[in-house]
């Protein structure tokens, strides 16, 4: 589960010129990307605030669901290339990006339905593309909407029971440990960082949703029983290495439990293949469509 919600890969160098602000302006550039790409911006009102939506692209419906901490804009260096092949529809989820709610609590329940909300009127042949917390809750969408979902595409996906998770690591306070997240999110391609954006970023990952979010996780939603019963094409996209959720041991565990599942990886690109590797996960999609 887990982004910090910016691109490091080619905006690092520039974060000196940008100074406190280094952070916030990475994140404005690639949310300009994504809504060129996907320019339809919708809001869904919930009893936990507003779920901002963004859609573009013709074809079959591909649907993006980021991780913990990170948002639609995330998806930023795929969906040019994407929406040339599909409708893409990428959400940001409640309580990340634009949607609601400003402040904690926040927990899954939230998460479901800001995913039912974004999705209610995209019809009955999705094909769900989730990274992290997003392809937990992809499944989860699936297994409640078994008739809506046609595909599965997980790409580093949470869901199973798994203890290894290194809290510290997801929710660094150190320099140290936020430079060590960096490489486990974009793997041989993280860039040197000055300590200010580590400090921006540890600052950005630690708010006060998040943290409520990961105690609502520690309380278990997990699919264990339930994934034997999924019963849609499924394909593992696997960035290595992810200490997150090694390929070697979660992964496999997942193919246990989803015997026709596909596992492809993806060398050297870490828990985030979206920011690291967006040209080979977007030939990977292209070939499980």
């Amino acid at each position: 589960m887990v982004v910090s919600g910016v691109a490091l890969i080619g905006f690092a160098a520039g974060a000196y010129a940008l100074g406190t602000h280094a952070v916030e302006f990475g994140i404005w550039a690639q949310q300009a990307v994504l809504e060129l790409s996907l320019p339809e911006h919708d809001v869904f009102e919930t009893e936990r605030g507003e779920v901002h939506r963004y859609a573009g692209g013709e074809g079959p419906v591909l649907v993006l669901i980021h991780g913990f901490g990170d948002s639609a804009s995330g998806w930023a260096q795929v969906v040019p290339a994407l929406a040339e092949h599909f409708r893409v529809v990428a959400l940001d989820l409640p309580g990340h990006g634009a949607s609601g709610p400003a402040e904690p609590p926040l927990g899954f329940d939230d998460l479901e339905t800001g995913v039912e909300a974004a999705l209610a009127d995209q019809g009955d042949e999705l094909t769900l593309l989730g990274n992290s917390l997003g392809g937990w809750l992809a499944m989860m969408f699936a297994l409640e909407h078994p008739t809506r979902v046609r595909r599965l595409l997980l790409l580093n996906s949470g869901g199973a029971s798994w203890s290894q998770v290194d809290e510290g690591l997801l929710l660094p306070k150190t320099r140290e440990r936020q430079r060590e997240k960096n490489r486990v999110l974009v793997g041989d391609k993280a860039p040197p960082a000055p300590g200010f954006l580590l400090d921006q970023l540890i600052e950005h990952g630690r708010s006060p949703r998040l943290l409520s979010l990961w105690v609502d996780h520690e309380r278990g939603r997990y699919l264990d029983h339930q994934l034997p019963t999924l019963d849609v094409p499924i394909e593992l996209l696997w960035g290595t290495p992810d200490p997150f959720f090694p390929a070697a041991g979660y992964a496999d565990r997942l193919r246990d439990v989803l015997p026709d599942a596909r596992l492809q990886l993806l060398e050297g690109c870490g828990h985030a293949s979206q920011y690291s590797c967006p040209g080979a996960l977007v030939q990977l999609v292209l070939e499980a469509m």
